[in-house]
């Protein structure tokens, strides 16, 4: 079975720490998995942004609502605490072409940083998936070709549409966080096929561009060691480093920081 243990750049971690999922256990994972840097779309970390820093964590300035404040968003970005814009769509019921999202694009250009959209199931009932659905977003990405986008979840379940919007757009990357959460343990091996790694495999053979894949986790919602191993199987082996570090090194700008 195909393993990874090289350096992870995780594009996608929660900082709340709390309970089980405390510092110190996401200090005892780096080590363990050689996680060397992490994004967090935690809206309100649990620690400090020196903390953050000094464990390698970057955050994404969480756009919740469609209302929101461009000084403290545009401070943010100048001052080096923001790596990436994410907007939560499905949680909140606009489109991204929404006009109050607008500028959102343009500061991701003028500072030259992703922007994140969530993309497919949201886990939320009171969601509304018309807006997370990844085909809703080929306007914007279309309209903003200087602007890098990942598409958090690659659409799950809707990887074709996502996979689709990856091989038209020179600007779209996607990432593998949280498709399935909990315990791998429980799941058969022919669900963890059918539901991850089947898809993760038809999505890197349709783009045909392993260089947009992006290894992101989802912790403390899943299963590191199982979530690792079940991507390090659906990636070929000649692509791991890419997936694992090298493409969300080049989105993030991790080499320049």
């Amino acid at each position: 079975m195909s393993t990874y243990s090289g350096p992870i750049l995780d594009a996608h971690v929660h900082t709340e720490f709390a309970g089980a999922d405390s510092l110190q256990a996401f200090q005892a994972l780096k080590s363990r998995f050689n996680i060397v840097a992490s994004v967090t779309d935690s809206h309100a970390p649990a620690y400090s942004d020196q903390v953050l820093q000094d464990l390698g964590v970057g955050r994404c300035a969480v756009i919740a609502q469609p209302q929101w404040c461009p000084e403290s968003l545009t401070q943010g970005l100048a001052n080096g605490v923001y790596l990436a814009i994410k907007i939560n769509l499905g949680f909140m019921h606009v489109h991204a072409d929404d006009f109050r999202l607008q500028a959102l694009y343009s500061l991701a250009r003028q500072f030259d940083v992703p922007v994140l959209f969530h993309t497919g199931d949201t886990g939320w009932h009171r969601s509304k998936l018309k807006y997370a659905h990844p085909l809703s977003l080929d306007e914007v990405i279309v309209d903003h070709p200087d602007v890098n986008f990942l598409l958090v979840h690659s659409g799950n379940p809707w990887f074709t549409d996502a996979a689709a919007l990856a091989a038209k757009n020179h600007n779209v990357w996607l990432d593998l966080s949280s498709i399935i959460e909990g315990s791998l343990s429980e799941v058969s091996q022919a669900t963890l096929d059918r539901l991850m790694v089947d898809p993760i495999r038809w999505m890197l053979d349709y783009t045909g561009k392993p260089e947009r894949l992006v290894f992101g986790s989802g912790w403390p919602s899943v299963d590191y060691p199982g979530y690792v191993a079940a991507c390090a199987r659906a990636v070929a082996q000649q692509y791991h480093r890419q997936v694992f570090f090298d493409n969300a090194a080049q989105l993030f700008k991790y080499s320049s920081r």
